[in-house]
C-alpha cells in the first residue's frame, strides 16, 4: 500500500461531507457581512513571499523550480497573494471587503490541530484605518464560529503598538525588538518568569524588569495602543453584543507585519483547550512593500483546527438522507430517486440486484436514516414503504404524494 506524505490527510465519506458543509457555512457567513471572494493561484514566485512576508516565513515554504528554472513556492497564506491582486488593481472600490478560502502549505512540525497542508478562510478590509473595521472583522469571525456551533472560546485582544512603544521607551535596539516580542509571545506556554529570563539575556535585567511589570498588569505611562484595546473591547460589547473579550498583555501573534490591533479566538473546553481557532490583526504598512499605501485589517479562521473541535464533539447519529431500495421493481425505484433529487432531496440508491437485507445493511453502515423500499406488492396500491432505520418505524405513503411526505421528514 502506498504511503501518504507526512503532514497531509485524506477525507472520505461523512467526514468529507462535514468539511464541505462547514466551508459553506463560513462562506455564507462572510458574505452576510458584505465580504466578496478573491481567488488566487496555489503557487506564486518565491520572491513574493520571501520579500514581502519577512525572513521567518522562508524556512516554512514549500519551494521548487519549474521546468524553466523559475523559483516558485506554494502559498503559505492568502494575505500576500491578495495584496498582490489588490495593489495591482486600480479599479477596486475602497474600503474593499474581501475573503479567500483554500489550501495553504507550510513546512513545520506536525501535531494535533497543526498540519503541513491546511485550509485558511481569510477576511480583510483594505483601505480604512478606522478601528470600527477592526471590530467588524472580529464580529464577523465571532458570528461565523457561532454559526458553526462553536461557542466555547474567549477573544484575546492586544495591540502591537503597546509592546513596540514599550521597547522604544526602554531604548531596546531595533534588531532585538522582534526577538523580544517572540519571547513574550511564549508566556502562555512557559510562564512569565521563564520569558523574563530569556528577555534578560537579550536586553538586560533592568529593562526586562520593566517588561515583567507590564506583563503582570502594572500600568506604565507613555505607551501607545492601550486606548485602542479598550475601545475594541467596549465597541464589541456595545455594537455587537459580544462578551468574553479580554486584554491579553502577552499576545503578539507570529507574523512580523502586524502593526496595530491583534486578536485570537482561544478555545476553552475539552482536550483542545487552548488551541487558537482564529486570529488576525491590523497591518497598515505592509502595502508599501507593493508600492501602494492603504491600511488593512484582517483575520483568518483556522479551518482544520475548527474541524478538530467540531469532530471531537460530534455524535455519530443517523443523517436525514434517503436511500431507495428495490425489492422487485428497479425501474420505479430509479424514477423515485430521480424525482427526489429533482426536488432537492439527498438520495442514494442501491443499483445492484441484491436482497433487501443487504440494502438495509448498506444504509445502516452509512448511517442513512430513511430507506425507501419499492416493491410490486405496495405498488399495486400505489404505495411505497419508508422505513426509519433509527427508530425502526415504517410508514406507507401514496406514490403521488411521496415527495411532499418525504420533504416533511427532512
Amino acid at each position: 500500500m502506498a504511503d501518504r506524505v507526512k503532514g497531509v490527510r485524506d477525507f472520505i465519506g461523512i467526514t468529507a461531507v462535514l468539511r464541505q458543509q462547514a466551508l459553506e457555512t463560513i462562506r455564507k457567513s462572510y458574505e452576510l457581512f458584505g465580504f466578496e471572494p478573491i481567488e488566487t493561484p496555489s503557487f506564486e514566485y518565491l520572491s513574493l513571499f520571501t520579500n514581502k512576508s519577512g525572513p521567518e516565513i522562508e524556512s516554512q515554504l514549500y519551494s521548487f523550480e519549474d521546468k524553466k528554472g523559475e523559483k516558485l513556492a506554494l502559498r503559505p497564506e492568502h494575505t500576500i497573494s491578495k495584496l498582490r491582486v489588490v495593489s495591482g488593481n486600480k479599479s477596486l472600490v475602497f474600503p474593499l471587503r474581501a475573503y479567500s478560502m483554500g489550501n495553504v502549505w507550510r513546512y513545520e512540525d506536525t501535531k494535533k490541530g497543526r498540519w503541513r497542508e491546511f485550509i485558511q478562510a481569510d477576511i480583510d478590509v483594505f483601505g480604512s484605518s478606522d478601528l470600527k473595521y477592526d471590530s467588524e472583522i472580529i464580529a464577523c469571525i465571532d458570528f461565523t464560529l457561532k454559526k458553526l456551533g462553536i461557542t466555547n472560546y474567549k477573544i484575546n485582544v492586544s495591540n502591537r503598538k503597546i509592546l513596540t512603544s514599550l521597547m522604544e521607551n526602554l531604548q531596546v535596539d531595533i534588531e532585538k525588538i522582534v526577538q523580544v516580542l517572540r519571547e513574550i509571545d511564549k508566556v502562555n506556554k512557559i510562564g512569565v518568569d521563564e520569558v523574563i529570563k530569556r528577555v534578560s539575556e537579550l536586553i538586560g535585567s533592568d529593562k526586562a524588569g520593566k517588561v515583567k511589570d507590564y506583563l503582570n498588569g502594572k500600568e506604565i505611562s507613555g505607551i501607545d495602543g492601550i486606548d485602542d484595546v479598550n475601545y475594541l473591547i467596549s465597541d464589541l460589547k456595545k455594537n455587537y453584543g459580544i462578551d468574553g473579550v479580554y486584554f491579553d498583555r502577552s499576545l503578539v501573534r507570529g507574523q512580523d507585519y502586524y502593526d496595530g490591533s491583534i486578536f485570537e479566538f482561544e478555545f476553552t473546553d475539552g482536550e483542545l483547550k487552548g488551541v487558537v481557532l482564529a486570529g488576525g490583526g491590523r497591518y497598515d504598512k505592509i502595502s508599501m512593500k507593493f508600492d501602494s499605501d492603504f491600511p488593512i485589517v484582517g483575520g483568518a479562521i483556522g479551518f482544520d483546527v475548527v474541524m478538530e473541535v467540531l469532530t471531537s464533539s460530534y455524535k455519530n447519529e443517523f443523517y436525514k438522507t434517503f436511500c431507495v431500495l428495490s425489492v422487485d421493481d428497479m425501474d420505479t425505484a430509479r424514477k423515485i430517486a430521480t424525482d427526489l433529487r429533482n426536488n432537492g432531496v439527498v438520495t442514494d440508491i442501491v443499483l445492484d440486484d441484491a436482497p433487501l437485507s443487504k440494502g438495509l445493511n448498506y444504509c445502516n453502515a452509512k448511517k442513512i436514516k430513511y430507506a425507501i423500499i419499492v416493491g410490486k406488492r405496495d405498488l399495486q396500491d400505489d404505495l411505497v414503504t419508508v422505513r426509519d432505520l433509527e427508530t425502526k418505524l415504517e410508514m406507507k405513503f401514496k406514490l403521488n404524494s411521496l415527495i411532499k411526505e418525504i420533504k416533511n421528514l427532512v
